[in-house]
């Protein structure tokens, strides 16, 4: 049992992740988010395969604290391939509003066709996963 109020207790739990090319906010309404060229997965000519730039999106269940957020990239053999910086969130004003937030890798570098996971972690703690499959061209 924890003895911290439930809204500290309580992260956020994740909706959905993408990766995408490009991410458009509107200047308007901030919340309205539109992902272009959503990617499952790619395939290469050669090796190592480079994406230039990609954006990992992901939409949060609102809380009423701060929290970090950070993506990582992995092999399936759990290896280390990429990771974003650490990032703090503040509340939003409605707890019930999703957090929607993105990072950029730029120059992804994937060294072997397989399979990848784009992996969401809140707080230190894993909250999800994105497989990513990267295939020999042929």
């Amino acid at each position: 049992m924890s003895s911290l109020p439930d809204e500290i207790d309580d992260n956020p739990s994740l909706l959905g992740i993408v990766l995408c090319e490009r991410v458009l906010q509107d200047v308007l309404r901030r919340d309205a988010i539109s992902c272009i060229n959503i990617y499952s997965g790619i395939a290469a000519a050669a090796f190592p395969a480079v994406i230039p730039l990609v954006y990992a999106f992901a939409q949060l269940s609102g809380c009423a604290h701060q929290f970090s957020y950070q993506f990582r990239i992995e092999d399936d053999a759990g290896e280390f391939i990429a990771g974003s910086t650490v990032v703090n969130v503040d509340p939003l004003p409605n707890r019930h509003t999703p957090h929607k937030i993105v990072t950029a890798f730029s120059g992804l570098t994937f060294d072997n066709p397989g399979l990848y996971h784009v992996i969401l972690e809140v707080e230190g703690e894993q909250v999800g996963s994105l497989p990513f499959h990267v295939n020999q061209a042929p």
